[in-house]
């Protein structure tokens, strides 16, 4: 018996009586849609048109409560396996469920008009995702990765577009372009690799523009110019032969762009873009995105995009993100966690007396 008058297997009872308590809690907060509150979320009825919507090459989605036609969009493109198509449907659904104000564009399980193929220029599809929602009229367009999930507003990521001319997001890894890029790109742009691991990468899974402004326009032209160089996306001046190539290339197996023990892989679009960022000054900047598999920065109340891959067929249901997010994390794994730091030190001071 402890000098408080508790035991261990007492402090052990209670420790679990309380985590079981803060379960109950909140499994009746979330039952009343308190998340939504939270989320500022909106709930979204499937209409039977949706439901029996199985496949479709390009649709323009108009989101948002104004009448007059939108002058920036959301674009993004899920082809090649279930996985992706399904996630594009699940970023839609986000972003309805956050009231995007504007309008989404989406390739489904299609590559849009004049792209080159996976092998030829892996991801090169962006650069013309990007020109035909330009030639549709837009002015500020942002691109998302279908795995990624809309947690809050986007308008203050559109601040950013409308206000620096463009939006990249820090990758929270501490990565650099010299590690990411092949020996035969680096050479062609003339960057040795020791500048390039002082450069940092330039994530492209979001990245967003306003084409009012000189510099953005700059970027894409030159972006898509090296997405279509034969070199730059695809890392190599041999052609790329099978998936399993692809991702040798992507990895550097067996030292594929090269020998250098620095280098990771080769990130086709992603390098092209960071050179070009690195070129005309335009660093990332913007921290609201995370990822779900990097526990090095959690999800927090500033998140507004989290990037939810998916390494099989079937996805998450978005309903279940969000109760993991607004629900689960805060209301439950923190409490716990804080509760067994506190049971810890009264535990160490029981010890001590």
């Amino acid at each position: 018996m402890s000098c408080w008058g508790a035991t261990r297997r007492e402090l052990y009872w209670l420790e679990t009586r309380q985590i079981k308590c803060l379960e109950l809690i909140y499994e009746c907060i979330f039952a009343s849609q308190a998340s939504a509150r939270e989320a500022d979320i909106i709930p979204v009825e499937s209409s039977p048109q949706k439901q029996a919507e199985e496949r479709w090459p390009m649709k323009v989605v108009r989101m948002g409560r104004s009448a007059q036609p939108s002058n920036r969009c959301v674009i993004s493109l899920g082809a090649g396996r279930r996985g992706f198509t399904e996630s594009l449907k699940r970023l839609e659904e986000s972003l309805q469920r956050v009231r995007f104000e504007g309008d989404f564009l989406g390739w489904n399980d299609e590559l849009p008009a004049g792209s080159p193929s996976q092998f030829e220029a892996p991801m090169a599809f962006k650069t013309f995702c990007f020109h035909e929602a330009k030639q549709r009229g837009y002015e500020e367009i942002l691109w998302i990765d279908s795995p990624i999930v809309a947690l809050r507003s986007l308008e203050p990521i559109f601040r950013m577009i409308r206000e620096n001319g463009y939006v990249t997001f820090s990758n929270n890894y501490g990565q650099s372009l010299g590690q990411w890029s092949s020996d035969d790109v680096l050479a062609l742009h003339q960057i040795s690799r020791d500048e390039a691991m002082l450069i940092p990468e330039t994530p492209t899974s979001v990245i967003g523009f306003n084409f009012r402004d000189e510099r953005a326009r700059n970027f894409l032209d030159r972006w898509h110019e090296m997405t279509t160089d034969g070199l730059t996306c695809r890392g190599t001046v041999a052609p790329i032969q099978s998936v399993e190539d692809h991702y040798a290339i992507a990895w550097n197996k067996e030292g594929r762009v090269s020998k250098d023990p620095r280098v990771g892989g080769h990130r086709f679009d992603q390098t092209a873009a960071g050179i070009i960022a690195h070129q005309l000054g335009m660093p990332p900047y913007a921290d609201t995105l995370r990822d779900i598999h990097f526990k090095g920065t959690s999800v927090d109340r500033h998140t507004i995009l989290l990037h939810h891959r998916e390494f099989g067929e079937e996805i998450t249901p978005l309903d279940q993100i969000y109760y993991r997010v607004f629900i689960e994390q805060p209301f439950l794994e923190r409490p716990k966690q804080k509760l067994r730091q506190t049971l810890r030190r009264v535990k160490s001071m029981l010890t001590n007396t």
